[in-house]
């Protein structure tokens, strides 16, 4: 999955709006958008931000699964 699509799923899981979580990393609500379009990525900085932001791990963020 796209990271642009996580974090809609994820903001949707958790009732936030794109302009709540453009507030919470003092961006605008149209870098959301554009990010849940997969039109731009996040910067790497604010990655640890959003997992924050919706209590996940930078893993559970990213989908990444450990093969055993």
């Amino acid at each position: 999955m796209a990271i642009g699509q996580k974090i809609k799923d994820l903001r949707k899981e958790n009732h936030v709006t794109q302009r709540a979580l453009a507030k919470y990393l003092c961006i605008t609500s149209q870098a959301i958008s554009k990010w849940e379009n997969g039109h731009t990525l996040p910067e790497v900085n604010m990655l640890p931000r959003i997992a924050d932001m919706f209590g996940v791990s930078m893993d559970e963020l990213f989908d990444y699964r450990c093969a055993k």
